[in-house]
Order: C-alpha cells, then structure tokens, then sequence
C-alpha cells in the first residue's frame, strides 16, 4: 500500500509541479520584467496589491475553496450529490466575489490613504474589485476540480492561464509603467478564470442555485466560515507588516522582503501545492479512521523531507546565483535573510500534513484558534527582529515563527485527535532536521 500510495502521490507532483513550474516561471519572467523596467518599487508595488486583493478575497471568500474540497471529495463518486454540492458552491463563490468587490471599491480611498499616505491610489484599488470577484469564481471551479480529482484539467487550465496573463501583463510593463502592476494582477485572473471554465467537469454542469435553495449548504460554509476568519487574520498580519515596513522603511524595502518572501516561500509551494492537491481530499474522505490518517500524515512527512532536504543544500550553495539571475545584483541585501528562512522548509513539511488533519475533520474552531494565535506571533516577531536586525530579523523570525507553529499543530495532532507518527517519519525528521541546520549554519557564517 505504501508503495503505491507513493508512486500515486509523485504523479499528482510530477503532473502538477510541471504546471505549477510553468506558472512560477511566468512568474519569474514577470517579476524579472518588473524589477527591470519598474525597479524594487514595482516588485513592492506588486506585494501591496497582492496582498491586499488576498486579505479581502479571504474574508469576504467564506474558505469557500477549502470547505469546498472536502464536501465534494466526501461525496466519492456520487455523481447527484456532487452535481448539487457543485451548484451551491459556485453560487455562493459568485456571491462572496461580488460582496468582495463592493468592499473593496468602498475601502479603495482608505486603502491608498493607509499603504501611500495619501488618496491618489483609490483607482488602483478599484482595479483589483474586478480581480477580486475573478478570484473567486476561481475558488469555486478549482475546488470541484481538485475534490473530484480530475488533476489533469486544472493543470491545463493553470498553465493556459498563466501564460495568456503574461503575454498580456508584459506590454503593460514597458508602456504604463507602475499603473500597469494592478492591470496585471486583474489580467492574470480574467485569464485562469477563463480556461478553468474552458477546462471544468463535463460531467458537472455550469448552473447556480435558487435563491431558496442557497441554506443547504450552510454546513461547508460554516467550516469555510471558521477557515476564511483564520486566513483573514494570516494575511492581515502579512499586510499590516508590509504597511509597517513601507511607513518606517521603503517601498523599495517592501520590495526585498517580497523577493525574499516569494524565493523562500512561493516557489516551495510548487511542492506543497502538489502534495496538498490530492493530500487534502485523501485526507477528507478518511477523516473517520485515525489509522490510516496517521499513515497518510507520516507517508507524506516522510516524502515531503526527503524531497525538500537535497533542494535546501542546494538552495544554500546556488542562492547568490539564484537572486541575480531572477532579480538584480542590487537584491543581494536579502541573502542573509534567505539563507536562514530557508530552514521553514523544514518545520513547514511537518506542520503542514499535521494541519491537514484539522480541517479534513472539520475542526473549524481548532483551526481557527491555532491559526490566530500563530498571525499574531509572527507578527510581533517580524517587527520585534526587523527592528533589531533588519532583513536578517524577518529570516530569524521566520523559523522561530514556523517552530512554535508545528509546536502548537502538534499539541493538536497529538493530544487532541490522538494521531500518531510512524518511526520512520520520526526517523526522516530528524535526519533532516541535523541535515538541514548544519548547511544553513555553514551558509550564514561561511
């Protein structure tokens, strides 16, 4: 079994890192053009409004994706309960998206006032209303997809998308320079929306639900509720962060953390990204057997460690390389701080399949309580050791923040649900662990 749950997950990788790979080097491309033509302002511009259309998006999104996964991957193959569940759970994607873009458009004036300490940028934000809304229909789609894993759809539909937005964003770079980053950001989601549709479930037509009919499903959006306020308070940390940095620093320092902050964290999560895709709905639909959880969590920990650990040394050796070949030779200011950041790698393989387990039980309140308290403590300590550090405090904050995390998802894990560890994953985490700590050690001080 072991085995062939292996060889089942290194597929749904292998098929969707390709895309996610594609996606991410549209996405260096991008962000390349970006620091290029629109210096690090642009690329502090790019993680203002990516932000703020996130945070938004996540409160008014309900966790609509999320809740979504599990209620249609615990359906199984019953083609008329997923056909209804598909039904409700777009019409409520296009609700939560329209509730999201009217707020943003009435905050738009207050949201330039907060981020450039003045209302010039209010068009700007209205721009993003209309992503906004995008975003959402995407939840929707890409949930159906992912809980009926049909794997292969959504990866076409992620590299279509990705690279219409960029051949699309690029003329916008050159010709309308720092107006062109909430253009673009709107670009890419008009262009994933469009080919999801093109790419959905035959078997699951495109319908909303009646207005009176919309109550039933009040049981994945009061787990998506609970998910969503987690998520807001994540992303409101995030952006209370980068408005914090920009105010006592720069935008240009906004800039620097971003690039450090995507190396570290948004290129790894090809992977995580992969493992999720069919970890989460595995997950979901053996949410009532505590064994064959605990070997899921241990097989993908186990899996997880074994694939980030030869990519963390080689992150540590090549990472001069790496920043001036996707940025400049001016974003060597963040070497310091990638270089120990990059050890979250770690700690995240952990926490990660260990979270995993809170929201395929539905444990919305768990989840919540535990992904508050960690916004709240990354947070303070981003601010405490950039104040102290610079650059190189947010790095430090970075693992301290993701070690307390898989301190508290492990206290829930273990004592809560009464999962278990095979030795084996035991054995992985410390291997890498050592492994890991040396080479990031040897990388700082060297």
């Amino acid at each position: 079994m072991k085995k062939s749950l292996t060889t089942k997950v290194l597929k749904v990788i292998g098929l969707f890192s390709g895309a996610e790979a594609f996606g991410i080097i549209c996405s260096i491309v991008k962000m390349k053009l970006v620091a290029m033509w629109l210096s690090a302002t642009g690329v502090g511009l790019f993680g203002i409004f990516n932000t703020t259309v996130e945070t938004v998006s996540i409160i008014t999104g309900l966790g609509l994706r999320q809740s979504g996964v599990r209620e249609v991957a615990k359906h199984g193959k019953s083609l008329g309960p997923v056909r209804k569940t598909a039904t409700l759970l777009r019409s409520w994607c296009l609700l939560s998206g329209g509730l999201g873009g009217l707020l943003i458009s009435f905050l738009a004036p207050w949201l330039s006032l907060w981020f450039f300490g003045n209302m010039d940028c209010w068009w700007q934000f209205m721009i993003l209303a209309g992503a906004l809304l995008l975003n959402s229909i995407i939840a929707g789609e890409q949930a159906i997809l992912q809980g009926t894993e049909q794997f292969r759809r959504l990866a076409r539909a992620s590299v279509s998308g990705s690279a219409v937005g960029l051949v699309i964003s690029i003329p916008m770079f050159c010709w309308i320079g720092d107006a062109s980053v909430p253009l673009s950001i709107l670009a890419y989601s008009l262009s994933i929306m469009t080919f999801l549709i093109i790419n959905r479930n035959r078997n699951i037509p495109y319908t909303l639900a009646r207005r009176h009919d919309l109550g039933s499903g009040s049981g994945f959006v009061k787990l998506g509720g609970y998910i969503a306020v987690a998520s807001f308070a994540t992303n409101l940390a995030q952006m209370v962060f980068m408005s914090w940095l920009n105010r006592e620093a720069s935008t240009a320092e906004v800039g620097y953390f971003q690039a450090g902050n995507a190396l570290v964290f948004r290129y790894t999560s090809l992977i995580f990204g992969a493992v999720g895709l069919e970890f989460y709905p595995r997950m979901s639909a053996n949410s009532h057997s505590p064994r064959r959880m605990s070997l899921f969590v241990s097989h993908e920990i186990s899996l997880l460690l074994k694939i980030f650990t030869p990519m963390l040394v080689a992150f540590v050796i090549f990472r001069r390389w790496i920043v001036e070949i996707l940025y400049t030779a001016d974003f060597e200011v963040i070497l310091p701080f990638i270089t120990i950041a990059i050890f979250t790698i770690i700690l995240r393989s952990v926490s990660t399949c260990m979270a995993f387990s809170i929201i395929a039980k539905g444990d919305g309140k768990t989840y919540l309580l535990t992904e508050s308290l960690d916004a709240a403590i990354g947070l303070s300590l981003n601010i405490w050791l950039y104040g102290l550090y610079g650059l190189t405090g947010i790095g430090i904050a970075q693992v301290a923040w993701y070690g307390i995390y898989a301190l508290m998802v492990s206290g829930v894990y273990f004592c809560r649900y009464r999962l278990r560890l095979s030795r084996g994953a035991v054995a992985a985490m410390i291997t890498a662990s050592v492994i890991s700590a040396v080479v990031v050690y040897a990388g700082f001080t060297l």
